[in-house]
């Protein structure tokens, strides 16, 4: 499936290292779900980079290219849980030409 140009400039508007970050372990957990958080996806423990996965959570499924039973945000940082992709997400995200563009 190739990627529109409206498809990369809408998930352009996200943290890329982030989503890329996202769709290879849910692309691992497939068909399952998994539970997220920032620092196991080694994106770092700042508060920038947890704002930035926030975004990225809530740009994907706004989207309609994730979905997941909750996001909590504590102490510790974010957690998604149960998160897994969509069909159109994982149909759009293991788009070779989204990995390239990222």
């Amino acid at each position: 499936m190739s990627m529109s140009g409206e498809n990369r400039e809408a998930l352009g508007a996200l943290d890329s290292r982030c989503i890329v970050a996202i769709a290879d372990a849910l692309q691992r957990s497939w068909p399952g779900s998994a539970t997220l958080t920032p620092t196991a996806l080694d994106l770092g423990a700042s508060l920038d980079r947890h704002h930035a996965f926030v975004a990225a959570v809530q740009g994907l499924c706004d989207r309609g290219l994730l979905a997941y039973e909750a996001l909590l945000i504590g102490i510790g940082g974010p957690e998604v849980r149960d998160a897994a992709l969509t069909a159109r997400g994982r149909a759009l995200l293991q788009n070779d030409g989204f990995r390239a563009a990222a």
